[in-house]
């Protein structure tokens, strides 16, 4: 993790490691604390984007798999086209559903 006594720079400069030093023994570790506090909220934001990322990617594969099923399907068995459509569609919404609760 970053030091906050090195690392607190916001935008504009508005703070700085000589602003926390500045600060009394009390104040340093409460500012310490939150700063930790919002970098463990951004790690774990990034995770869950990247598990967002990993499962969309995951189901952009399946449902181009499916689909180049379903094409050939359609052509083995062409009555069952409208079959095979809504079940690559159901996969598909399910995907889509799943991904936008994550």
């Amino acid at each position: 993790m970053l030091d906050p006594k090195k690392d607190l720079a916001p935008l504009g400069g508005a703070f700085s490691s000589n602003g926390l030093a500045q600060m009394s023994w009390n104040m340093q570790r409460q500012a310490s604390r939150e700063v930790e506090r919002v970098q463990a909220r951004a790690l774990v934001a990034e995770t869950q984007e990247q598990g967002r990322a990993f499962i969309a990617n995951t189901a952009l594969q399946n449902v181009g798999a499916l689909t180049a099923l379903e094409q050939h399907l359609i052509t083995v068995a062409p009555l069952g086209e409208s079959r095979y459509r809504h079940i690559v569609d159901a996969y598909a919404m399910g995907a889509a559903s799943a991904i936008a609760r994550w």
